[in-house]
């Protein structure tokens, strides 16, 4: 200790005398929490023990246990001179970094290492040893990890494989007796076939390279998993490395960082990006063609325009009268009217009488038709022909925000793959992606989760308001398989990498990761990807396998749909059916104009009555009124009568009363 110390190295002491795990004075206990924090840090710890060799069997199952395997991490045992026990050599994991020093005679040292071949497992091999006058017999102490990785002797992995196009293309078939090179039974008795894929050449690749054999099976979670924040374990494909019950996984496995602390990453495989896919854009409804060259801001300042050029030629007619009067104005009103009835009509393409000579107004209306001729109706013209030509679409979804609003105004869905890295980066997102996924909780509950990407993009296909987040060059081979015309990409939204997922301690990838980087900077990873593009005719029969069990009629039903939206997505030449608008306009004109004449008809009709009908009632009141005057005049000469009579009469009686 001392003489370490003098020479600048930190050192730790343990005395391990007793084996309770459980107390945390334990010195047990102290040295797996120092061993924690080396491994949280990724700080590298040398540790030598001097204890009897029962104890070190326990600490090596601990070891294990407690999963404190690391490259980082070396373990070096003072044996002494007797024999290894078959116990100890047993507990001693292929990644475990361990040296045994041994003393089988004075002054002379043997130096064990578990990791001084590639394909033995449990097993020591010496490496170098010392003695008092000569020292180190070789050097360095260690072999070098490439001459010992470069050939694993035909070792075999166990290597877990999934269903992913186009990374691995997997077979599953039920208590099958198929074997072969890739084919396995796992435990629930279903055997599955390896059919292919980038992976997998990937992988066979590096078997050749590095002399290994490799064994496909099933997992029992066909999933590559995901973190139990209560348990601390992974589940799927990963917590079987991190468990260290599968050598290595191949197959778009996505570098993060709670992967990351259960299992290592090679060298990438894929520099990929994350997307979704929406159905393609529908056909706009070829009626509204007239319209659609104009959006909805433009109404406005037509409207506009409308309603402002009339007063305009108004004001330019009558106001120099006002100030210099050469014309007489009989109705300021009746000049308003037609003032504005004549800009109607030109930006109608129509004639009307011009409401004045002067050179002022007829400079106006010069300008006004110019305009109304060579700007909007060639605009208008132009932009209506383009959009016959190639027929407008739905506005395409293609960046987050816009499928949140699709999914708040048009009821889209939006499903990602279970457990796949699209499904940590919304569930633990922030942003954007935390409110899709509260979106995603409140409106679909549990049906948010598709088994596959595959599966996802089916759903894209026979649905118009889905979405399926995942890889981009995923997304992309299946689009190519099940019709680009039926489906619409977004843009790129985050970069993701992928890698091969290998055992924590992997003593060997660093020679996995020379070869990844050799062919992937050479672009043979790209052409692998670019073959399996090119071999999509033989994928798609192999995909058809599962509609096989559909019935006739759905089939043909569905074959029907496709074909039907298949010609509905081609682009075709302008046709008479394209012009279906501008008939619906004239008919929709004509129709306006009927009921305008109706209604002339109707109200003249109604004005002639009215008009007859107050003519009689003229001349009854005419009448009654002359018929009053003649009875009055009648009433007048009675009366005028009577008095005379009765004055004529009063006399005669006073005379004969006198």
């Amino acid at each position: 200790m001392q003489r370490l110390s003098n020479n600048g190295i930190a050192t730790t002491l343990f005395n391990l005398t007793t084996t309770d795990m459980l107390e945390k004075i334990s010195p047990f206990f102290q040295y797996f929490d120092f061993l924690n924090y080396q491994t949280e840090y990724h700080l590298e710890a040398y540790s030598v023990f001097f204890a009897h060799h029962r104890l070190y069997e326990r600490i090596l199952i601990e070891i294990y246990d407690r999963n404190y395997i690391r490259r980082n991490l070396v373990y070096i045992f003072n044996w002494g001179k007797t024999p290894f026990r078959r116990y100890f050599v047993r507990n001693i994991e292929y990644a475990m970094k361990v040296y045994a020093i041994t003393n089988p005679r004075n002054d002379t040292f043997r130096i064990f290492y578990s990791q001084a071949t590639s394909h033995r497992e449990h097993h020591l091999d010496m490496i170098n040893w010392w003695n008092h006058g000569k020292g180190l017999f070789s050097h360095p102490t260690l072999p070098i990890t490439k001459s010992v990785y470069k050939d694993f002797n035909g070792k075999i992995f166990h290597v877990p494989v999934l269903h992913k196009p186009p990374w691995h293309f997997v077979r599953y078939i039920n208590n099958s007796n198929i074997y072969g090179n890739f084919s396995c039974i796992n435990n629930t008795g279903n055997t599955i076939k390896v059919l292919g894929g980038r992976d997998d050449r990937i992988l066979s690749l590096l078997s050749q390279k590095l002399n290994f054999r490799y064994n496909y099976f099933d997992p029992p979670e066909r999933i590559q998993g995901t973190s139990d924040s209560e348990n601390g374990v992974f589940s799927g494909v990963i917590g079987l490395i991190s468990r260290r019950e599968a050598d290595l996984f191949l197959g778009d496995v996505a570098l993060t960082y709670e992967r990351s602390n259960f299992v290592e990453f090679s060298f990438i495989t894929l520099a990929d990006s994350g997307a979704f896919v929406t159905h393609a854009p529908s056909k706009l409804n070829e009626a509204l063609a007239l319209l659609r060259p104009f959006h909805w801001q433009v109404w406005p300042a037509i409207g506009v325009t409308f309603l402002a050029v009339g007063p305009m030629l108004y004001i330019i007619i009558a106001l120099p009268n006002v100030w210099q009067p050469r014309f007489r104005v009989r109705s300021h009103a009746r000049l308003f009217f037609d003032c504005t009835w004549f800009t109607v009509t030109i930006l109608l393409k129509q004639t009307g009488k011009v409401p004045s000579t002067s050179h002022k107004a007829r400079l106006f209306i010069i300008l006004l038709s110019i305009s109304a001729t060579y700007v909007i109706t060639d605009m208008y013209s132009a932009n209506l022909t383009s959009l016959l030509a190639r027929p407008g679409r739905e506005r395409a979804i293609n960046n987050l925000y816009q499928l949140e609003n699709a999914m708040e105004s048009r009821g889209y869905s939006l499903y990602v793959e279970k457990h796949s890295s699209s499904y940590d980066l919304l569930e633990n997102g922030t942003g954007i992606y935390a409110r899709l996924w509260d979106y995603m909780e409140r409106n679909q509950g549990e049906n948010i989760l598709v088994e596959s990407v595959e599966e996802g993009v089916q759903l894209v296909r026979d649905s118009n308001n889905v979405a399926i987040m995942a890889g981009r060059e995923t997304l992309y081979f299946d689009i190519q398989r099940f019709g680009p015309s039926n489906f619409h990409l977004s843009e790129k939204l985050n970069t993701a990498y992928s890698a091969i997922a290998l055992q924590l301690g992997c003593p060997y990838i660093e020679e996995i990761n020379k070869i990844l980087m050799a062919i992937f900077e050479a672009g043979i990873i790209t052409k692998m990807t670019e073959n399996e593009y090119e071999k999509l005719g033989k994928q798609k029969e192999l995909s058809t396998e599962v509609e096989e069990n559909l019935e006739s009629e759905t089939k043909t039903e569905t074959r029907r749909k496709t074909k039907a939206s298949e010609d509905n997505d081609k682009l075709k030449p302008i046709s008479i059916k394209m012009l279906q608008g501008t008939f619906y306009l004239l008919c929709m004109g004509n129709v306006f104009s009927g009921l305008i004449l109706v209604s002339e008809i109707l109200f003249f009709k109604h004005q002639n009555k009215y008009k007859s009908k107050k003519k009689r009632l003229v001349a009854m009141r005419k009448f009654s009124k002359f018929v009053r005057f003649k009875i009055n005049k009648l009433r007048l000469a009675l009366r005028r009568t009577y008095r005379n009579i009765m004055h004529d009469a009063f006399v005669s009686t006073l005379e004969y009363l006198e």
